[in-house]
């Protein structure tokens, strides 16, 4: 969001047109892939917004031309090559634009103006990166290391799929970046930046000298550097991008900037039109076609959520069934992982489920498991970290036909599996509820014979040796609040030594000590001291605050029990 706010203070700056400068925040914020990694990819969309910020402050540094606007600039840019060390991208950018002011300066005062900026700049960077990197204050010249390290990427052992084929370091194909950009941007977005690069270049041909002036005309010529070199040097050095390009997503920043240059010229065209109401009509419909864009947008990623990561656009057969995940990698994220567990969860609500990942890594199934409340967190456990055979076994792809065992659920996307569960064996889990259930029902009779002595919303049942309180429907959160249990005893002597002074003893009736839920039913069955009792003080105990509903006294008339209510106060 603070990224997207300054796209749209620097196409502000860059136009003068709040419209435009709306469609480019719009545009910015509404890529499918890259709303769903602003959830969890902690590294590269930081990065982008970072690189965006770092380009609106570039720009405004060259418009100033202070040395504090520089100095500015150069802080943000040290914060960009801290996240990445691609950003010295715009270091060597923000000295090669005062190396052109410098040529072009026509004074002494002025050339040393621009030398004071450029050293403001750099120092400004310089400073910043080294204050903020622990890893530099050992050996500064380390972000050397970091950058050579970069041109060969960093090898790993594993290999990705593209259009079919396993690809891995140094097998990487000149066009695997430029295809991923193609197959998972919006198309009018790139349309737009193709537009917005053409029209660059071709008032860089019309008018050379006013592209290496200090204009708006050099700072567009600038990010279509942005957008082409880095790519460029991704495909002459083979660098490995693992799954897709999120290692170059800051790329989008200057594409989205570059695509509200291609919809201003196009529009500037349109009114330039020799016919007024041809050119009017031509206007209109750009305009319906730029809202009819981010319509789509929207539209693909309420479709797809919460797995907008997953998004392909049409240059991809989406439509044959399970052709798209053989060609290219769709959820490797693991975050499909979450929605099987919740799956299980809800299908098996009292059971505890032993569960293993098919074809993938347990760490993100134990990392899935740890967004799952603590209730519903307690009830799965990993095959490994339990020391026994799994009950379900979730997966990211589907398996094989299997009429003995078929998935018990699945997920698909764009007619492709990526989520599957599949029962191991339920017989164990089945035997272990059957038998659960038996022992529920006959503790739940034991308990509930008779009248109760209490109905509030649970009822109360008191034997000789036991409470026991009963709920019919009851829901999870239900058994967290504490209650107040307190044994009076009929001779102040039977009480233990350290509660004689307040007359009664706390009775510890919590649900995770004498509780047990299943099948929507509650019951929680509290032996009672071996001492003789006058009476029982039942409530529930909340922080800094204790209810009590109800005095439960003993009658020596009839030998039975009694419910006293206390005061409404």
């Amino acid at each position: 969001l603070t990224g997207g706010w300054f796209c749209y203070l620097l196409v502000y700056r860059l136009f003068g047109n709040r419209y435009l400068a709306l469609f480019a925040l719009l545009l910015f914020l509404l890529h499918p892939r890259l709303y769903a990694h602003s959830f969890f990819n902690t590294k590269d969309l930081p990065f982008l917004a970072m690189f965006m910020i770092a380009l609106y402050l570039l720009e405004r540094a060259c418009r100033r031309g202070t040395a504090a606007a520089f100095a500015l600039c150069g802080a943000g840019v040290g914060v960009l090559v801290n996240l990445r060390v691609m950003g010295v991208m715009l270091f060597a950018a923000a000295l090669g634009l005062r190396a052109l002011d410098l040529l072009q300066a026509r004074s002494p005062a002025e050339r040393r103006r621009v030398v004071a900026a450029a050293g403001a700049f750099a120092l400004a960077a310089a400073g910043t990166l080294y204050a903020i990197s622990p890893y530099l204050w050992r050996d500064p010249l380390a972000v050397i290391e970091a950058f050579t390290t970069l041109g060969g990427g960093y090898p790993s052992s594993g290999h990705a799929v593209f259009q079919g084929k396993p690809v891995g370091w140094p097998w990487i194909p000149p066009h695997y970046l430029p295809t991923w950009m193609a197959i998972t941007t919006p198309p009018a977005t790139l349309l737009l930046c193709l537009a917005g690069v053409a029209a660059a270049l071709g008032r860089c041909i019309a008018r050379p000298r006013s592209a290496a002036a200090n204009t708006a005309q050099r700072f567009t010529l600038l990010l279509a550097a942005c957008l082409v070199l880095p790519a460029a040097a991704v495909v002459a050095l083979r660098s490995y991008l693992y799954d897709g390009w999120r290692h170059m997503y800051f790329l989008y920043a200057p594409l989205c900037l570059l695509a509200v240059y291609g919809l201003h010229a196009l529009l500037t065209a349109a009114a330039a039109w020799p016919r007024q109401r041809r050119g009017r009509l031509l206007r209109g419909g750009l305009c319906v076609l730029a809202a009819a864009a981010l319509a789509g947008a929207v539209v693909d990623m309420v479709r797809l959520h919460p797995y907008q990561h997953a998004y392909f656009n049409f240059l991809v057969d989406r439509r044959t069934p399970e052709r798209l995940r053989t060609r290219y990698p769709i959820m490797n994220w693991g975050t499909q992982l979450r929605e099987g567990q919740e799956y299980l969860l809800a299908r098996f609500p009292d059971a505890t489920l032993h569960v293993d990942v098919d074809r993938g890594n347990r760490a993100d199934l134990w990392r899935n498991r740890l967004i799952l409340p603590a209730a519903a967190r307690s009830r799965i456990l990993i095959a490994d970290a339990a020391e026994r055979s799994p009950h379900f076994f979730i997966t990211r792809k589907k398996l094989p036909d299997d009429p003995v065992a078929p998935p018990l659920y699945t997920r698909g996307i764009y007619r492709n599996t990526v989520l599957a569960v599949t029962a191991v064996d339920l017989s164990p889990l089945d035997a272990a509820a059957d038998a659960a259930r038996a022992a529920f029902d006959a503790a739940y009779r034991a308990a509930a014979a008779g009248e109760p002595l209490l109905r509030s919303q649970f009822d109360l049942y008191l034997d000789g040796a036991a409470l026991s309180y009963v709920k019919e429907a009851c829901r999870p959160e239900d058994i967290v609040h504490p209650f107040l249990l307190r044994a009076v005893p009929a001779a102040a002597d039977d009480l233990p030594a350290r509660y004689r002074d307040r007359g009664w003893e706390p009775l510890d009736f919590s649900f995770g000590r004498y509780g047990v839920r299943f099948d929507g039913r509650c019951l929680i069955r509290r032996p009672l001291p071996d001492y003789p009792i006058r009476a029982l003080e039942v409530g529930r105990s909340i922080p800094e605050t204790r209810y009590l509903e109800a005095v439960i006294v003993r009658t020596g008339r009839f030998n039975g029990w009694s419910v006293e209510f206390p005061p409404a106060e």
